[in-house]
């Protein structure tokens, strides 16, 4: 889908996204995101967490922030770009994107631990990883004078709340009318997606991207709550989100222009090299240190870190932001983010 893009816009000019779409490109891609990772939520059974619960908690409470360190100084001393710019790409690199982990894994012939792990830390991590992103904007923005850093803190953790309630609450919602008949079976598909589009929005009002938690919680409450009908949802929504991501991979692509393509240099690849030899090993041996996981489980947990749609989209939500807040390196970050999820996909 990334090698489509690319012929149909940058290579051959047959499609230019920005021109057809207009105004409607970016919320076509954010609902796309929102609905992807509703899905990705709707496979995380809690059952599923007896064996790998600690090792999972583990990635995410200590694999996200280390990650995001680790991250953030390849950004900076590999791939040239400032701090600031690092920083918010760092939080986007947490992510190891579901549309690619969930494919791979189908298959793949992976005994079930590691490929659990795998499976939780993607989708979990993801939206952790567009959070991590909005913090560092948040912060930086601020020190721009947008704000205060308490204003800034204050709202951060407001849109955190009112996501992972909403996400709970809207989650409990279907849940109760479905269970009890309230609504009928044909109109399950069409009301399930009209409620998911109606969390993201509230709560993206709140914060930009907590939407992406929001749907995510609510994935996981309904996976989690035995409806009868939840695996016919569940199938028609893995065959939406495989149309959505090819159509957005493809949108994202065709819309790179040769300039910023001409960008990706020597350092880019010194950038690849630092994230995946790097980052990603020191993160992950890091975190599971006094697990007990065999070195075999952590070397593949290490190396499989496909990132994947949720990467892109939000890398070129924030680079266009911090090319307005006067960061002119922001505008690599959609190439940088290409490249890394073409390079991480192949290697996986």
């Amino acid at each position: 889908m990334l090698g489509a893009g690319l012929i149909a816009g940058p290579v051959t000019g047959l499609l230019d996204p920005a021109a057809a779409f207009g105004d409607l490109l970016s919320p076509i891609v954010a609902v796309a995101v929102a609905v992807i990772l509703f899905e990705g939520g709707l496979t995380l059974n809690l059952h599923e967490l007896r064996a790998t619960g600690p090792v999972v908690r583990r990635m995410v409470l200590l694999g996200a922030p280390l990650g995001w360190l680790f991250s953030t100084l390849a950004c900076h001393y590999a791939a040239g770009l400032d701090w600031a710019s690092s920083a918010v790409f760092g939080g986007i690199l947490v992510v190891t994107g579901p549309t690619v982990i969930i494919p791979l894994l189908r298959q793949a012939r992976m005994k079930s631990r590691p490929a659990q792990i795998l499976r939780w830390e993607a989708i979990v991590n993801d939206p952790v990883g567009a959070l991590c992103a909005v913090l560092a904007f948040e912060v930086i923005a601020a020190l721009a004078g947008a704000s205060t850093l308490a204003k800034a803190a204050e709202h951060f953790a407001l849109g955190i709340g009112v996501a992972a309630l909403a996400g709970f609450a809207g989650g409990r919602a279907i849940a109760w009318a479905f269970r009890r008949g309230q609504v009928p079976e044909y109109m399950k598909v069409p009301v399930l997606f009209g409620a998911v589009l109606a969390v993201y929005a509230s709560t993206d009002s709140v914060l930009h991207e907590s939407g992406l938690l929001a749907v995510t919680v609510m994935g996981v409450v309904l996976a989690n709550a035995n409806l009868p009908s939840f695996d016919e949802l569940r199938r028609f929504k893995e065959h939406v989100t495989v149309i959505l991501v090819s159509g957005v991979f493809i949108l994202l692509a065709a819309s790179l222009e040769v300039e910023q393509i001409s960008q990706l240099d020597w350092r880019a690849v010194l950038f690849i090299l630092a994230i995946v030899l790097l980052a990603r090993p020191l993160a992950v041996t890091l975190s599971l240190i006094g697990t007990g996981l065999p070195w075999q489980e952590k070397l593949i947990t290490a190396w499989i870190a496909p990132r994947g749609i949720v990467a892109v989209a939000v890398a070129g939500l924030f680079g266009t932001r911090l090319v307005e807040l006067g960061f002119e390196d922001g505008a690599r970050l959609p190439p940088l983010a290409f490249a890394l999820v073409a390079a991480t996909v192949v290697l996986s």
